[in-house]
């Protein structure tokens, strides 16, 4: 895919980094040592302000496949997702730190991404809950998410229909799609019986990880 994202921080960087192992990814960006920082990852950086214009014309917009705003200033996100529903750009994805804009993104069908309950959340399940995390969105409502079978957790020792007729377990929300063991990925069949260390790969719905969670 061609990507375009619009502006150079800590949450962009890394994901140029991913991106560019695949897809074809121009970065716009208008401070000259925030482009330079970029310079290393192999993507194609314009020194310019995404919200001109010209600059995202110059970068490709009207032939881009997804452009990504991840700028810390709401009025100018909105901005740039708004040049690119002009263009046509099939997916749009603006950082959302102000709520009150959700309801305009919606209306453009922009996604987004609220950068701030994402912190809180994984916040609050890194100091709460160290045997949760998530690894990774799949698409807009699920997610995957690792969970450690430690000595003390309730599913040490349950088989995995033990775990899905559980009543507190959100079962119908929630695929369990491998297990690691020892390094090694072990199939989830109804008779496996979990073991202290294991790792449990789930898709989940967004939401439900508070629901586990609680089941510690």
């Amino acid at each position: 895919m061609y990507v375009i994202v619009a502006g150079v921080n800590t949450i962009s960087k890394r994901l140029i980094e991913d991106l560019v192992e695949s897809h074809d990814v121009v970065v716009v960006e208008e401070n000259e040592s925030n482009a330079e920082s970029i310079y290393h990852t192999g993507a194609t950086v314009i020194n310019g302000s995404p919200t001109n214009l010209s600059v995202l014309v110059d970068a490709g917009v009207s032939r881009a496949d997804v452009l990504v705003s991840t700028l810390s200033q709401p009025n100018r996100n909105m901005v740039i997702s708004m040049i690119g529903k002009k263009y046509g750009v099939p997916k749009i994805v603006a950082r959302v730190e102000d709520k009150s804009y959700v309801d305009i993104y919606n209306m453009l069908e922009v996604n987004t991404v609220e950068y701030t309950d994402i912190v809180y959340s994984e916040f609050l399940s890194v100091i709460e809950h160290p045997s949760l995390r998530k690894i990774a969105n799949v698409g807009s409502d699920k997610e995957i998410i690792e969970l450690v079978v430690s000595e003390k957790s309730v599913f040490e020792n349950l088989r995995i229909d033990e775990i899905n007729d559980m009543g507190r377990f959100p079962g119908a929300k929630v695929d369990i799609v491998s297990i690691l063991r020892d390094d090694e990925v072990v199939e989830p069949k109804d008779t496996l019986r979990l073991k202290k260390g294991d790792s449990m790969i789930l898709i989940a719905e967004k939401g439900v990880r508070k629901d586990i969670s609680n089941i510690f």
